[in-house]
């Protein structure tokens, strides 16, 4: 996104409409980083889900804005997010921002997996797919229909015949994003996936390694499009924290 913060993720909800690419994730040891973010879904207290993720920067774009196609609830230190039929929602969150980062690791698991959903076999769907941006700089989405983007590396949980850590590429934004299968548990199984966030970004979209990039926002989606079983999913996330 190539523009001041207001304009930072316009469009990119329904950029992201389109968007059938999974990016690439470099596993690491955070632990070796100081934390200069987190993003947490284990304080809710009281009043709508909404409300509550207003406060944190959250938007709702696309089905996220329909409690009959993507519902949102809070289960036991996290949000629950629930495809209850073929949708794709969207949730925007421009409040995040880093000039500096490494890694990041997010604490997330899948409830149930969309039926079928493979990359590999081109139904490129997610019960939960974490964004992020980088950079403010758009590069072209490849329609001219569809909103350009800044760069991006966006992370699922897979669930058959994905490969982890490979950069799969969609047919739009082919330039700009990677998304990529960062772990793959059981259902219901709490993991955290790391990542190498700086190294990825340079390995996918920087190889001259010239350019220091910053965080510049990150959104929640889910998509059963295309998946069977009335495309019913779901996920759950606690925590995305940032170190540099």
């Amino acid at each position: 996104m190539a523009c001041g913060v207001n304009n930072r993720m316009r469009g990119i909800g329904s950029a992201l409409v389109i968007l059938v690419a999974v990016l690439p994730a470099c596993p690491a040891s955070a632990n070796e980083g100081k934390l200069v973010h987190v993003v947490r879904f284990t304080d809710y207290d009281l009043g709508p889900v909404e409300d509550w993720l207003q406060s944190k920067g959250f938007q709702f774009e696309q089905d996220a804005q329909r409690r009959n196609r993507i519902d949102l609830d809070v289960g036991e230190k996290s949000l629950v997010l629930e495809a209850k039929r073929r949708a794709f929602g969207i949730m925007p969150n421009e409040s995040v921002n880093l000039p500096e980062f490494t890694y990041v690791e997010i604490d997330w698991g899948g409830i149930r997996f969309p039926e079928g959903a493979s990359y590999e076999q081109g139904v490129r769907n997610e019960a939960l797919m974490v964004f992020i941006f980088m950079g403010d700089e758009r590069q072209p989405s490849g329609a001219f229909f569809i909103p350009d983007s800044p760069y991006f590396v966006a992370l699922f949980l897979c669930h058959g015949d994905d490969k982890m850590n490979h950069p799969y590429v969609g047919s739009y934004f082919k330039k700009s994003g990677r998304f990529v299968c960062g772990d793959r548990p059981a259902e219901g199984q709490l993991v955290t996936t790391r990542v190498d966030l700086l190294e990825a970004y340079r390995v996918y979209f920087d190889k001259e390694r010239d350019d220091d990039t910053a965080v510049s926002g990150l959104a929640l989606a889910v998509d059963t499009k295309k998946s069977a079983g009335g495309g019913k999913a779901s996920a759950f996330i606690s925590e995305i924290r940032f170190y540099r």
